[in-house]
Parts: C-alpha cells; structure tokens; sequence
C-alpha cells in the first residue's frame, strides 16, 4: 500500500526484477485490506502514513482478520526515526525499510518475509548481481 507515484515506481521497478513475484497496489488503507482479503499474498509492503487510516491501524484490521492475520507485513516509511521504528515494530510489522530505499535492503527484507511465510526461495537481487 503505497500513496506515493514516484516511490510506487520504484517499487515496481525493483519487483520486476524477480518475475516470479507480482506486485498488487492500492494507494490506501481501505484497498489495500480489501486486496490482502481477497488475494492473501506472501507478503504485504505498507507505508506507514496513508490517507484515511495510518499503516499501523490497517496493520491492526489484517491481523484481526483470520485470513490476513499471518501474512508477514513489511513497513516501508520515510519515517525513519528510532522512534518511528520501534513503535512500527512494537505493532507487528515484520521488517521497516526507510526511504528512500535502499535496494539491497529492501530485497532483504523480502526476502526473509518469503522465507518466514514459506515461500519458496529466489534469488536475491544481489546473487542476480542486477540493479534497477
């Protein structure tokens, strides 16, 4: 769940390089739920300030729900202050990736989510030595 154009590219660009992923979008809360429901994917990327309701509160809704409940959710915020990142952390988000992004550690991050939802491994964008 990403409100922002420019970072949502990036995002896609970085995701295109493993093309056994695919990248659902919803540039807020309230579809981005809707479309955790109805596809349960792997893993689930969300920015931390969305219109309408906070990434936190949308984190709240999927866990509560049986069928989001365990899929890992990567917080990815400009935020990136020690407090921002513990109080993310404190509410469940699997990982926090600042932006800007740094590739690396974003293909890190889920990475490990696949890994702990038991997704079968790829490889990394490092191992593929490409870079977008």
């Amino acid at each position: 769940m990403e409100d922002n154009p420019a970072n949502l590219k990036l995002v896609e660009s970085i995701i295109a390089l493993s093309p056994d992923l695919r990248l659902l979008s919803a540039p807020d809360a309230h579809l981005g739920i809707a479309l955790a429901r109805a596809h349960t994917p792997d893993l689930i990327l969300m920015d931390v300030h969305l219109p309408g309701m906070s990434g936190i509160d949308a984190l709240k809704v999927l866990r509560a729900d049986p069928a989001t409940a365990d899929i890992p959710v990567i917080a990815v915020s400009a935020s990136a202050m020690s407090h921002d990142i513990a109080l993310a952390m404190s509410n469940g988000f699997f990982r926090y990736v600042a932006k800007p992004i740094d590739i690396a550690e974003f293909s890190a991050a889920i990475d490990s989510a696949l890994e702990a939802n038991g997704a079968v491994r790829r490889p990394t964008i490092a191992e593929r030595k490409e870079v977008p």
